[in-house]
């Protein structure tokens, strides 16, 4: 029996008609600002968990949405606003009915990290650890605004620049968060080149995005940037503040927790899925990462 796949929603999913606002393959817009309806409004969504591949930033207005990002069930209410991160895993939840809202689904590619590494990777860390927040009164109405004027700049058939414009709309909204980012803790954004060893950090995360499923070992990592195992340890611990293998496990253990969530899935759908020698050795590493066995954890 084939083992069902966790479904992977890029921007491709989004059909390309007047409901969305969009550069496609780069940025797609949706609210219901002017008073439309969602078709899902009042409904509870599929029970199972989708693998978001873009980042996606939802904003609540007013009313109330439920949602869970990589396992973790979270209220959106008047004014709060999520993040999830490429690679997350998200499940939409009921939306009560009369809530405003809107979302930018964005590809990873089209609008980079403002900043230095080191800070962003705190930043990165803090945002996934707690990706819902409640902005400040000002900014609320700030970015709303932002995603209205790039609404209809994305709107107009005759409007050339839509890309330059989308990225500087954006970007206005990135440094917002960022600059709240740097008056909670304290942090000072150094204002300097990205270096080689920064360069190769961000290009193994690359890697390990698309490869965690199948390669766990750090020699498959280092050969594909070209350069040493106990070097590319050195640069990644050196950057981030933690070992190579830290982020390869983080991705395999979230995977292999939403697996085991999945009704029909068995612990030895898992084990393959993830290619580990065999049920017991997953088994071990599970329980290694997380402190229960797969059985443990699916049971709760």
């Amino acid at each position: 029996m084939s083992v069902p796949e966790i479904i992977k929603v890029d921007l491709t999913h989004f059909p390309t008609d007047e409901r969305f606002a969009q550069i496609p393959g780069k940025l797609v817009l949706a609210d219901n600002l002017d008073g439309e309806k969602f078709a899902h409004e009042g409904n509870p969504h599929p029970s199972f968990p989708v693998q978001v591949t873009m980042a996606v930033h939802f904003i609540c207005i007013s009313g109330q949405m439920e949602m869970n990002i990589d396992l973790t069930h979270y209220t959106l209410t008047d004014g709060c606003t999520a993040m999830v991160f490429p690679g997350s895993f998200f499940q939409m939840g009921a939306i009560q009915e009369g809530t405003q809202c809107l979302f930018m689904a964005i590809s990873p590619n089209f609008i980079n990290f403002v900043g230095d590494v080191k800070t962003g990777i705190e930043f990165g860390r803090k945002l996934k650890e707690n990706p819902v927040h409640k902005p400040e009164p000002w900014e609320l109405t700030e970015n709303i605004a932002i995603y209205r004027g790039l609404k209809q700049k994305l709107m107009d058939a005759e409007y050339v620049f839509k890309e330059e414009v989308a990225r500087s709309y954006l970007r206005i909204m990135q440094c917002n968060v960022f600059q709240n980012f740097i008056k909670e803790t304290g942090k000072q954004q150094e204002s300097k080149p990205t270096s080689r060893k920064e360069e190769l950090f961000m290009r193994f995360l690359n890697i390990v995005k698309e490869h965690y499923m199948n390669k766990r070992s750090i020699s498959f990592y280092a050969d594909k940037l070209c350069v040493s195992p106990k070097y590319l340890s050195s640069v990644v611990h050196e950057v981030s503040g933690n070992y190579a293998t830290h982020w390869i496990n983080q991705h395999v253990i979230l995977e292999a927790k939403t697996m085991l969530r999945e009704e029909g899935i068995s612990i030895k759908d898992v084990s393959n899925r993830l290619n580990f020698a065999n049920q017991s050795f997953f088994a071990k590493y599970f329980k290694q990462h997380t402190g229960y066995t797969p059985k443990e954890y699916k049971a709760l």
